[in-house]
């Protein structure tokens, strides 16, 4: 599990990621995707006596999001839920001198098993007899990532330590031409006007600046392993690195003591500084207290869904999935409406780029998961976003950066795939389905409807009836592919339906005329009768799972005869010892027909559409036990259970929170409910 990042902080201005190993790799800043500062942040422990010192990132470690909220986190959420007193209904105290934290008779039910984006993080090190935890988070509103650290003494004798912090930034993706600073109380690495604020409470008593990674030295962090203290040296510029350092009180056997670490995002000296002091002023634990209810009301909205009442019957694992991949979505969003496809940027050791890209394609994937949970303003904005993208002829291009400039790619010109602007279409048409504010409709109809629909309509070949040829979803191929036709179909008939609510009945019937031939298209010509299945495309009859999408965009539905070979091939042939479904027939990205989070979605997906329940819920656990511990899932898992590609997948994210919903409402139809959507 290499190059992973198992935990991540944002607030859609922000995000910060952590490595495998507890060490911060990514900052993002001002754009979420956009601008990554990071490099190295870690921690270490020195023992005063022996001189001994030890990076936390060669311990043994445990991460999560922190779900149970016992001593002081738990004090304070009851005084929130208006119970000051710490007490359960009982009338026994909670938290803090509550006794055992794990006789879980004493903790309330308000604070067990809740979603929180609070990280927890256990290094333990039984060598030297030492167990760190730390807790951070991000501001859900100003941009500063906080950071507690816990030291306990588990050995058997008293210890004298000091604990140390080394930053190593890229500050602008670069070492060169950055300046560190200590000014009073607080640590200010900068470059132009980005700025990063270092603050603590208790405030550190040992520090270094200095020169890394150039002409062989290696960093303020060898004076932490020479003998444990720091130089001192107040300012560096170039290529440098900055080391804090904080003497701990003398530990007795089980005792601990906390420190209490800030960084502050900004851009310009003043403005860092002024928040640095809010944050001094506030209580040492409000940024905690902070994140946690802005985010549990974030996922109380939940609560509204029909489906909610059926939430009880899935399986612990699978809804606890569904809270994370909701939260690991919407982290991967900007505030100008960007959805970049991972911020996992490790990927660039296996290529010369990243995943910290818009694809129209991933984002508009976003928004129909968005829609369904009823987080219509999200998706609002990036339709904005793709408002501002489109080319003056229609269409989006491969891909965008956060900041809605044209990104990289390997397709040569016109660079297109064509889903990639039936998605977007559709995902508007499915906004106004669910959420029908004929003001988002009304908003988007003129700057990106008509354009996109009229594009979508000329780029039908005359002869076959299909889309023009362009490059598949999995970016390595050019034709004329079944998903791909399956989304220009999608879009045209959610683009007929957006123009007869507004009027519009001239567009509507051009377009419903477009829908229907491709429509018609697809069935005479990308079913293989000998096969029995659809084909990959025209001119590939490979099985792919894809094709999912003749039944999931409406070219026929769920339960035709067609389709329901064309699903049975993929499940019987896709299927991987794993136990996930694989993209398609040897397929060699990273490693021999990995299975894929979004295909074995797709199937249960299918599963569920057609009253299968059991093998859909059972491709749902499938997913959320090959999450990584922390919740958050990757691309894809190999045949021995490990997790591969880039971790998180903000598409992995959103298919689970669609599949989840579309589950429980076949659920509720089955039991008698009525929690009915509209048909596909």
């Amino acid at each position: 599990m290499s190059g992973i990042r198992p935990l991540i902080f944002g607030n859609g201005k922000i995000l910060i990621c952590e490595d495998e190993r507890g060490t911060i790799r990514d900052i993002y800043f001002p754009y979420v995707g956009l601008e990554n500062h990071g490099n190295s942040i870690r921690v270490g422990v020195c023992d005063l006596d022996s001189l001994y010192c030890s990076w936390l990132e060669t311990w043994n470690i445990r991460q999560l999001y922190k779900s149970e909220f016992e001593t002081e986190f738990c004090n304070r959420i009851l005084e929130i839920s208006g119970n000051p007193e710490g007490k359960d209904t009982t009338g026994e105290k909670t938290g803090k001198g509550a006794g055992n934290e794990k006789n879980s008779e004493r903790i309330p039910e308000a604070c067990r098993e809740v979603t929180s984006n609070i990280g927890e993080t256990v290094f333990e090190n039984p060598e030297l007899g030492l167990k760190v935890t730390v807790w951070e988070a991000v501001h859900p509103s100003a941009n500063i990532f906080y950071r507690t650290f816990e030291v306990r003494n588990v050995s058997n004798s008293s210890r004298r330590l000091r604990l140390f912090s080394n930053q190593n930034y890229r500050i602008l993706e670069t070492k060169i031409g950055e300046t560190a600073v200590i000014d009073k109380h607080a640590l200010i690495h900068y470059k132009r006007d980005r700025y990063f604020l270092h603050a603590s409470e208790p405030a550190f008593d040992q520090h270094a600046v200095g020169t890394a990674e150039w002409k062989g030295l290696e960093g303020t962090w060898r004076d932490m392993e020479t003998d444990a203290n720091l130089s001192g040296n107040p300012v560096a510029h170039g290529s440098v690195d900055s080391t804090l350092g904080w003497t701990l009180p003398e530990l007795k056997p089980g005792e601990a003591t906390r420190v209490h670490f800030w960084i502050i995002l900004g851009k310009n000296y003043c403005n860092v500084l002024k928040v640095h002091k809010r944050v001094k002023e506030a209580g040492k634990s409000d940024l905690f207290h902070n994140n946690f209810n802005f985010w549990n009301s974030f996922t109380e909205r939940v609560s509204v869904l029909p489906e909610y009442a059926w939430m009880p019957q899935l399986p612990e694992k699978v809804l606890k999935s569904f809270y994370r991949s909701l939260l690991a979505a919407v982290a991967h969003m900007d505030i100008t409406g960007s959805v970049i496809a991972s911020c996992d940027s490790d990927i660039k050791q296996f290529g010369a780029d990243l995943y910290t890209y818009c694809w129209p394609r991933d984002a508009a994937w976003v928004c129909l998961a968005l829609d369904r949970a009823r987080y219509h303003h999200l998706s609002a904005e990036t339709f904005e976003f793709f408002s501002k993208t489109i080319t003056p002829r229609g269409n989006f291009l491969h891909k965008y950066t956060p900041a809605g400039d044209f990104g990289s790619t390997w397709h040569p010109v016109p660079m297109i795939q064509i889903d990639e602007t039936g998605l977007p279409l559709y995902a508007l048409y499915n906004n106004w389905e669910i959420a029908r504010s004929v003001w988002t409709t009304g908003r988007y109809y003129r700057g990106l409807v008509i354009p996109a629909a009229n594009y979508l309509t000329k780029a039908i070949d005359r002869e076959t009836d299909l889309p023009i040829s362009s490059f598949d979803l999995w970016e390595e191929r050019k034709g004329v592919h079944t998903y791909s036709a399956c989304t220009v179909y999608a879009g045209l008939r959610g683009a007929c339906e957006l123009a007869r609510s507004l009027g519009d009945y001239a567009n509507a019937d051009i377009w419903k005329a477009a829908a229907d031939r491709v429509k018609e298209a697809i069935i005479e010509r990308l079913y293989d009768n000998k096969l029995k299945r659809f084909r990959r495309s025209l001119e590939d009859s490979t099985l792919d799972s894809s094709v999912f999408a003749v039944w999931y965009f409406g070219i026929l539905p769920p339960d035709d005869p067609r389709v329901v070979r064309t699903m049975e091939a993929i499940e019987r042939e896709l299927l991987r010892p794993s136990g996930g479904i694989a993209r398609y027939l040897h397929d060699s990205y990273y490693g021999y027909m990995n299975s894929w989070i979004i295909c074995t979605l797709w199937l249960s997906q299918w599963h569920s559409a057609t009253g299968n329940l059991q093998r859909a819920l059972e491709l749902l656990e499938w997913c959320a036990v090959h999450a990584h511990p922390s919740g958050l899932m990757p691309e894809q898992i190999d045949d021995r259970g490990r997790l591969l590609s880039v971790l998180p997948l903000a598409w992995s994210h959103s298919a689970f929170v669609l599949a989840v919903l579309e589950y429980l409402q076949a659920l509720s139809k089955r039991e008698g409910g009525s929690c009915i959507l509209p048909e596909k």
